[in-house]
């Protein structure tokens, strides 16, 4: 991938160690050592700050949002003393985002008030309604400040490399913020070539450095959306939890996929508490992973937070239809015939020893069949993808009208089918 000047950029790693070497050449970092791994602190924070105290974006703004890192302490102490009320998220999202009102801090105290350790102490914690009333309110954002390892003259920003700054401003905007200008300050020794960045990635509008204001005029758009494929635990940040839960119905599962598993798992569709809690058959009273381990299958029952842990053992999971929805009667026929046909193709490429059909529905859809066609439950004499063996077996879905023994009948056949063919895979013993 080339940049917008035609040439090939160096990657964010090496644009961070390229800051982080320059910096100790300069020897311009200063506490808390070491640099590497964080935002770094540098000799001219302030310089830096007041620099930007002079800026029209700066001097327009009554909300900002700034990061909690070190080097922007400055930045903080100085919008209280503003009169500008600041925004400020907990480290690693681990709680709420802090509002703290100039009100409530008096003076002399800007600079302690804007030290993470004292924030509760002078702010007021702000939970997902409070968040979105601000973001389409008159007291809405008017300038975020990002902390910034590594910069580049158009505007690419390369953070420590966990995704914070990208993730709080992704959040602000689907919560309905409009666009508002990004700006960091760094060191001058931070500001680097050209670097590759991702469409997750925050670029800024403004660099400020304890000698210059540059704008940017950035040709890299913003994160408009959160990418959930790149959340490993957004689950620990219980404002993401609220958010994903207010938002289940737009929601959706990654598949547990891999190719040439011995059983891949196809559920109808994700319903509420899957899609709020982004892993596979998370609803209370589902029976999926009682069932896997009393057939058989796996050694223990897993946790749904633990569904990757199924390919080790050759199994895997996907859905008809991705869309999330409380109940099978919120989807239409044309809809299931339609995920249907996208599940041959994901089929004919994974190529599973047995795909297993939860629910006559799905498999009706997958086979092409009408909505009416008889089905019984089992093997299947016929092969929708040549080479890929259909087993249909019960929803294991709590509102199911098969009893719990019925359902387990079944899943003990499918793991005797799985041994009769020949597992590609041998099973742990199970984890303690």
């Amino acid at each position: 991938m080339q940049d917008v000047r035609g040439e090939l950029p160096m990657t964010k790693d090496a644009a961070r160690r390229l800051a982080y070497q320059r910096l100790h050449e300069a020897k311009a970092a200063r506490f808390p050592f070491p640099i590497e791994g964080r935002i770094p602190n540098f000799k001219g924070a302030e310089a830096a700050a007041r620099l930007l105290r002079e800026t029209p974006f700066y001097r327009q703004a009554r909300v900002i949002k700034v990061n909690p890192d070190a080097p922007q302490l400055p930045v903080r102490a100085m919008a209280l003393a503003d009169g500008k009320t600041l925004i400020l998220p907990s480290p690693r999202l681990k709680s709420a985002f802090i509002r703290i009102s100039p009100l409530d801090v008096p003076k002399g105290q800007e600079r302690k008030a804007a030290a993470i350790s004292h924030w509760t102490a002078y702010g007021q914690e702000l939970g997902l309604e409070e968040l979105e009333a601000m973001a389409k309110g008159p007291d809405a954002i008017d300038l975020f400040v990002a902390g910034s390892v590594a910069v580049s003259r158009l505007g690419a920003r390369a953070g420590k490399g966990e995704g914070y700054a990208d993730l709080e401003y992704a959040l602000w905007q689907e919560l309905g913020l409009g666009q508002v200008p990004v700006v960091t300050t760094v060191h001058d020794a931070q500001i680097v070539p050209e670097f590759d960045i991702e469409p997750h990635d925050l670029s800024v509008d403004y660099i400020v450095t304890p000698q210059e204001v540059i704008a940017t005029h950035t040709p890299y758009p913003k994160p408009a959306r959160i990418d959930w494929s790149l959340l490993d635990d957004w689950g620990t940040m219980p404002l993401l939890s609220a958010f994903r839960e207010s938002r289940w119905h737009e929601m959706s599962v990654p598949d547990v996929l891999a190719p040439g598993l011995d059983v891949l798992f196809v559920g109808l569709n994700p319903g509420r508490y899957s899609a709020a809690a982004g892993h596979h058959f998370a609803g209370p009273g589902n029976f999926f992973w009682k069932l896997l381990r009393d057939s058989g299958l796996t050694p223990i029952a897993y946790r749904p937070q633990e569904e990757r842990k199924l390919l080790g053992l050759g199994l895997g999971i996907t859905n008809l239809v991705s869309r999330a929805s409380r109940s099978e009667s919120d989807l239409t026929w044309d809809e299931m015939l339609q995920g249907g046909a996208l599940l041959r193709e994901k089929i004919a490429a994974f190529r599973p020893r047995i795909a297993v059909l939860l629910g006559k529905g799905v498999y009706r859809a997958y086979a092409g069949l009408k909505a009416s066609s008889p089905v019984e439950w089992g093997l299947q004499a016929r092969q929708t993808v040549s080479g890929v063996v259909d087993f249909v077996a019960p929803n294991p879905s709590p509102r199911s009208t098969l009893s719990y023994s019925q359902r387990l009948e079944h899943f003990r056949a499918l793991n005797r089918l799985r041994s009769s063919l020949g597992s590609a895979r041998s099973l742990p013993p199970p984890e303690r």
